[in-house]
């Protein structure tokens, strides 16, 4: 019942009454309804002069909808709490959800990042969702192909390889996390998953969008969803993926510590391979980096 309550609310305040009588309830039940609502996580707004409302720009599916310019984001399953939207995605999956699904969540209870970190989320402050992507090409430069969409639909910052959004100041604002089904280059099921910091609190050493811009949390969650549609699409050619993450990127011709498999070391990153990897030049010599946790030697957020 308090689902299809969810289902009734918008930007606008209304009353409990009004509510009420849609979902055939007394105003007492409606109020209860709305608390149940505020308990998982929705980021719900009650006063009592006006009524009720989501905050404004909540992804609503019904909200979100009518914003969509392409078909990720369709189908759609939005949270109030889960684990993690990783682990809500892939049980979808499995369960035959298409290309361009999405779980949003509001609050993650387990939520990760990159290399097992924890991303902590506050509900009505960030973007934080998975999208299934069933590729039929190789997808070895996907991350820098999520992170170019990411900094096309936002506007600003600057990408730190392998996929992290930067401020302009230096500070995170989105991380990306690819999870693959085994099956060689083009894997049958890919599990992406996307934590945008948008409005505060966001963690230590962190940014939020709204510190540097107006932003609607539905309207930037649709631009997102756009953008990875046309980069996704843009693997078939991967010079034109490489050319942007360099347009974009705040990491090449930097002094770098990067922590690999195999150990630390620092270097000057000199550029990217044609498979995405990371050329870095060290006292050894010039070294291609196909994974690992860069920090950026003398700047702010690392």
């Amino acid at each position: 019942m308090h689902h299809r309550l969810l289902n009734l609310l918008g930007e606008q305040f209304q009353p409990s009454r009004i509510l009420g009588e849609q979902l055939g309830v007394d105003r007492d039940q409606a109020r209860y309804l709305v608390q149940r609502l505020v308990h998982e996580g929705y980021p719900v707004e009650v006063s009592k002069a006006l009524g009720v409302r989501v905050a404004p720009g909540t992804p609503l599916p019904h909200l979100l909808a009518p914003r969509l310019r392409g078909s990720f984001g369709q189908p759609y399953r939005y949270l109030g709490h889960t684990t993690s939207t990783q682990d809500e995605l892939r049980r979808w999956a499995e369960e035959g959800a298409p290309e361009g699904a999405v779980v949003l969540a509001e609050r993650q209870t387990a939520g990760r990042g990159r290399m097992g970190r924890p991303w902590v989320s506050a509900p009505g402050a960030s973007l934080t969702f998975s999208l299934l992507l069933r590729p039929r090409v190789p997808v070895a430069l996907l991350p820098l192909a999520v992170g170019v969409a990411l900094r096309e639909a936002v506007g600003l910052g600057g990408l730190k390889w392998p996929n992290d959004l930067l401020a302009p100041d230096g500070r995170k604002l989105a991380g990306i996390l690819v999870e693959a089904k085994a099956g060689g280059p083009v894997p049958g099921v890919v599990v992406l998953g996307i934590g945008l910091n948008v409005l505060p609190p966001v963690p230590p050493a962190a940014a939020a969008l709204s510190e540097f811009m107006p932003v609607n949390r539905a309207d930037l969650l649709a631009g997102i969803l756009e953008e990875l549609e046309n980069q996704y699409e843009n693997l078939s050619k991967p010079e034109r993926i490489l050319e942007h993450w360099k347009k974009y990127s705040v990491t090449l011709g930097k002094e770098v510590s990067i922590r690999t498999p195999r150990g630390e070391m620092q270097g000057r990153a000199l550029d990217l391979a044609e498979d995405g990897a990371l050329v870095v030049e060290s006292q050894g010599g010039t070294e291609r980096i196909a994974a690992g946790d860069v920090s950026l030697i003398g700047r702010l957020g690392g």
